[in-house]
């Protein structure tokens, strides 16, 4: 399907020198309840999140920020019904929000409309629909198929992006995904199948072509934040572009003026089976020092179960010891899904 496609979705990497660590804060609040919970050393109570393929256990007093998913380069967002109001109402409010905020875009030169068209989606139960319309003022070329679905106690959102002289491809392509997508009101895990899982769902397809997800995590008493995301890759790294290798070239070359680097644990190490790297350190910037922490795996070409990994978390300085525990007990609860 992707060779419909004139472009990929935005993949946002961190910028090197690896010492720059910005988290960007985007999104929607967001949580999942009812998840189990576990004690491990080093950590209270914690809360397992199954976040795209893997799942990891986090400090049961931080929320999730936001978690956003691409899945088969299909945009998927979750759409929570108000409990004070009517299901009816509450999805038709939704859906006329959203055509709202459509047609309030800047259609094509040479086109007086954004969208296209507007349909009801039987195939997808008893309440589902979509829209098509331009997705950039500077082509009338392409275009977005934007579903929503009522999945019971939730709703479901999908895009997709393409060329409109496959727009019923298109459209196919995503009511697949949605066909196969399936809400987890209480947060509960599957106990078998091919899961990518999404905040409060998932869905029940094997990994074919791009697949990427980042959440992000706040709220710790000790003012910790986490982020975690995962991407698809078509190639090996180059040697040397590891995050070892990475944070030796900084260090060789001088990171910045005004601004020192101590290294506090560095090396490989091995995290849900996956063999990667991990580097913790103490910036000190004119005075103001901060604590990084990251782990990240290379990933292998083409894969759903082996992508490109990447955690992290900030802090301020002090109370290293007690930093670490928190860090090492989330990294040894991450457990792939798909075993």
């Amino acid at each position: 399907m992707s060779r419909h496609r004139t472009g990929q979705f935005c993949r946002r990497y961190l910028a090197w020198p690896v010492l720059m660590l910005l988290l960007v804060a985007t999104g929607c609040e967001g949580g999942q309840k009812g998840k189990p919970q576990t004690k491990i050393q080093g950590a209270d109570k914690m809360i397992t999140y199954a976040i795209g393929r893997f799942a990891i256990d986090i400090p049961a007093e931080m929320k999730l920020d936001h978690q956003g998913q691409t899945f088969r380069y299909t945009e998927i967002d979750e759409v929570v019904w108000p409990a004070d109001v009517p299901r009816e109402k509450a999805r038709e409010a939704e859906w006329e929000s959203r055509l709202v905020k459509i047609k309030k875009l800047r259609p094509p030169r040479g086109k007086d409309r954004i969208v296209l068209e507007t349909r009801d989606l039987p195939a997808l139960g008893a309440w589902a629909k979509a829209v098509l319309y331009y997705n950039s003022d500077a082509s009338s070329q392409e275009g977005d198929w934007e579903v929503l679905v009522d999945t019971g106690s939730s709703g479901v959102r999908l895009r997709y992006n393409g060329l409109l002289t496959a727009k019923e491809e298109m459209l196919g392509w995503v009511i697949g995904i949605a066909k196969a997508y399936q809400s987890r009101p209480t947060g509960q895990l599957q106990p078998r199948g091919n899961w990518f899982y999404t905040p409060s769902g998932g869905v029940d397809l094997p990994f074919l072509e791009q697949e990427s997800v980042a959440a992000r995590f706040s709220g710790h008493p000790l003012g910790l934040k986490f982020e975690i995301q995962t991407n698809e890759i078509h190639r090996v790294e180059d040697k040397g572009h590891n995050l070892l290798g990475r944070l030796a070239a900084v260090l060789a070359t001088g990171y910045n003026a005004g601004v020192g680097v101590e290294k506090i644990r560095t090396g490989k190490r091995t995290v849900a089976g996956l063999a990667g790297e991990e580097i913790i350190t103490r910036l000190d910037d004119q005075g103001e020092k901060q604590l990084s922490f990251m782990w990240r795996y290379a990933g292998e070409p083409d894969s759903g179960e082996r992508p490109e990994v990447l955690i992290e978390m900030e802090a301020e300085n002090g109370k290293l010891q007690e930093k670490m525990k928190v860090w090492d007990a989330v990294l040894d609860t991450m457990k792939p899904m798909y075993r």
